[in-house]
């Protein structure tokens, strides 16, 4: 069945439409004067868009906005004339985004409503809603399978099913905040609008304002032509703001006024600018130390934080590791044309114990390089020497560092308790080699490696056999 074509539906109260009307040749349009009250028996379809042109405070318009309003799949679009900026902010603390300002936007306007209407029509027409069981197991491959993520996983479906609530992402370097919002983001009702990713601690701080709000041409030396900042380039869509701890107090205070009033003004600008993105922020550092210290403020942090997800990091869900493995197993394999079809107990066993200090960043990064390195169908412990000589490297050089060891016990510490009467040093390390076979398992490879020795050297020691 072909799709109906998308109708625009023009409400004003001025006569003169003539430069709105321009825009829309080409679509079907419904034109309503509300000077003289509002029209009755109007029927707005799932994709079609309600454009209002409104020009005063008072208008009569604002009656049947919040009627229209009331229908989440109705798409309304507002025109705003640049002399009058207490609209905007009316519109926007009703929760309208959309809005251009005139003239200066009307052909921005055009160019977004072109775009606007062919992807409703499109979509309409072909689109395929995502299942909630298809949604969920998304979420749960970045989160993990034990019951309890499954409070974060209902944290995440809530984040994607509201796409106006501003989320905040926790965890430590590594585990997985850009795949959780990406995730969010394309699993939501709006996964076709643009999503924006800007890393706060990449862009030096004097640059920093100009890419997330732009800048008008003028506003400095080098600003030759107007930029539109990240927030415009998210229009209707998201806008991710990774490590959002190292902003300035200074941004700080512009984030929040954002987030307040719906606006933003880019360098240089004399107009405020609705802005229609959702933001999603994550964040490595301790924020509540942070504010504790005066260098995060409370109120931007309560307008960030509607939805929190803390993500663990790998050592402590070590369940989780066995289920990455298959998936990397899997994706490099298709990558690299390999046909690995298992890890072997020695390398399991290392993996499952090891720390990972960059979780998951870094146990990917470990398995691209092993997969690449592996001819048959069996990674081995050979495969990652590199992660296993860089901590033996490390527990020899620098005992401060044992806290990276790769050890099956939770516990890092060894203690022996002996008679220093009655034994000698060749009886003290025995003992100490006996402890650390006991932290790996009984993993003889693993505990030569640790010990600094060859296998071979180690079955010597423990034969009780001198050198």
């Amino acid at each position: 069945m072909k799709a109906k074509k998308a109708t625009v539906h023009l409400f004003s109260e001025k006569k003169d439409i003539s430069k709105i009307a321009s825009q829309l040749v080409g679509y079907e349009a419904v034109y309503y004067n509300l000077a003289s009250g509002k029209p009755s028996d109007v029927e707005l379809l799932s994709n079609d868009v309600a454009l209002f042109y409104v020009t005063a405070l008072n208008s009569l318009m604002f009656e049947k906005i919040l009627e229209i309003g009331k229908s989440s799949d109705i798409s309304l679009v507002f025109l705003i004339e640049n002399k009058s900026p207490l609209i905007t902010s009316r519109l926007a603390k009703l929760g309208f985004n959309e809005i251009y300002i005139l003239p200066d936007e009307l052909y921005k306007f055009g160019f977004d409503l072109k775009e606007k209407l062919e992807s409703r029509i499109q979509h309409h027409a072909e689109a395929s809603p995502i299942t909630a069981d298809e949604r969920d197991s998304v979420f749960r491959s970045i989160l993990g399978n034990s019951p309890e993520v499954e409070k974060l996983i209902a944290a995440a479906r809530t984040a994607a099913e509201n796409a106006s609530v501003n989320v905040l992402i926790l965890g430590e370097t590594g585990t997985g905040k850009g795949m959780l919002a990406n995730a969010i983001h394309n699993y939501g009702n709006k996964k076709d609008s643009p999503f924006v990713e800007v890393t706060c601690s990449a862009i030096p701080e004097p640059l920093l304002e100009s890419e997330l709000f732009g800048h008008e041409k003028g506003a400095f030396t080098d600003a030759k032509v107007r930029k539109l900042g990240l927030f415009e380039l998210a229009h209707n869509g998201t806008i991710f703001l990774d490590e959002i701890g190292e902003l300035s107090l200074n941004l700080q205070v512009k984030l929040l006024r954002v987030l307040e009033k719906k606006i933003i003004r880019r360098v240089g600008g004399m107009h405020d600018i609705p802005i229609t993105a959702r933001i999603i922020s994550a964040t490595h550092r301790d924020l509540n130390k942070l504010m504790a210290q005066n260098l995060f403020r409370t109120d931007l942090y309560y307008r960030l934080n509607v939805i929190t997800i803390e993500l663990a990091s790998l050592r402590n869900r070590r369940d989780f590791i066995l289920s990455l493995i298959n998936l990397f197993i899997k994706e490099f394999c298709e990558s690299y044309n390999k046909s690995i079809k298992q890890v072997d107990d020695e390398a399991l066993n290392f993996l499952t114990g090891y720390s990972w200090p960059g979780n998951i960043r870094e146990l990917r990064n470990a398995f691209e390089r092993a997969v690449l390195l592996c001819d048959g169908e069996v990674l081995t412990i050979k495969h990652f020497e590199n992660i296993l000589s860089h901590q033996t490297g490390e527990i020899l050089s620098s005992p401060k560092k044992s806290s990276y060891v790769p050890i099956i016990n939770h516990s890092e510490t060894i203690q022996i308790k002996i008679p220093y009467s009655t034994t000698d040093l060749q009886h003290v390390s025995l003992f100490y080699i006996q402890e650390v076979l006991k932290k790996v398992n009984g993993n003889k490879s693993l505990a030569a490696r640790l010990l600094g020795i060859s296998r071979p050297r180690l079955d010597r020691l423990l034969a009780g056999k001198t050198e």
